[in-house]
């Protein structure tokens, strides 16, 4: 297993499981390749393909393997209030202020 912290991706090899707890809520995107995941509390296994992803419902043990490899990103779940937050942060930030106009003579 390789991860890559610039952007978040994790490869996985066959072989090479990845677990974690108490994840529900979070989103598991398959970026490449072809991955196995089963989850504690949901039914059945889950097989995912390159730009295919789930939502964990549990916090039960989640393992994840590549077949025989893949890449996955772990995306969180914000509450309301951060994404909100944030995309008025972003929207702040493009705003460019005129030049030129302060002061100037009609």
């Amino acid at each position: 297993m390789r991860m890559s912290l610039s952007n978040g991706i994790i490869q996985l090899d066959d072989w090479s499981p990845l677990a974690f707890r108490d994840a529900r809520g979070v989103r598991l995107e398959c970026t490449a390749g072809r991955v196995w995941l089963t989850v504690e509390g949901q039914p059945g296994d889950f097989y995912l393909a390159a730009g295919e992803g789930l939502c964990l419902a549990s916090n039960g043990l989640a393992v994840v393997e590549g077949m025989p490899h893949g890449c996955v990103r772990l995306v969180a779940h914000s509450p309301w209030p951060v994404r909100w937050a944030g995309r008025l942060l972003r929207g702040l930030s493009r705003r460019r202020p005129v030049r030129g106009t302060a002061g100037a003579a009609i």
